[in-house]
């Protein structure tokens, strides 16, 4: 599978998760990152949704799993802003395909 396959899969399981757990006006941002505020350059955010009155910013992963660091760095990012963070990776190599949420429960 080659990489805007894997992408355009990945986007489209992240945004059904996203559907059915609440979350509503579902943005991806077009291969760039968040950056128009500079607390947030250099997380990489994919994406950004809301919850109820609450802000969420997502990162969508084919190639690599979410690190202890950049998980610590998320719930910084949150308890600072009042924000929700959250990592999904794709994992490609099983099938059905699995997307992960922040190294949890894979879910097909």
């Amino acid at each position: 599978m080659n990489n805007t396959k894997k992408m355009y899969r990945a986007n489209s399981l992240v945004r059904g998760w996203l559907a059915l757990n609440g979350y509503v006006d579902v943005h991806f941002f077009p291969h760039t990152r968040f950056i128009k505020d500079w607390h947030f350059q250099g997380q990489d955010f994919d994406g950004i949704a809301s919850k109820g009155t609450k802000l969420v910013l997502f990162q969508c992963k084919t190639n690599c799993r979410a690190t202890k660091k950049s998980l610590v760095e998320y719930k910084t990012l949150e308890k600072k802003f009042s924000i929700e963070c959250i990592w999904f990776n794709l994992n490609t190599k099983v099938r059905p395909m699995e997307l992960e949420v922040n190294n949890e429960m894979p879910v097909s």
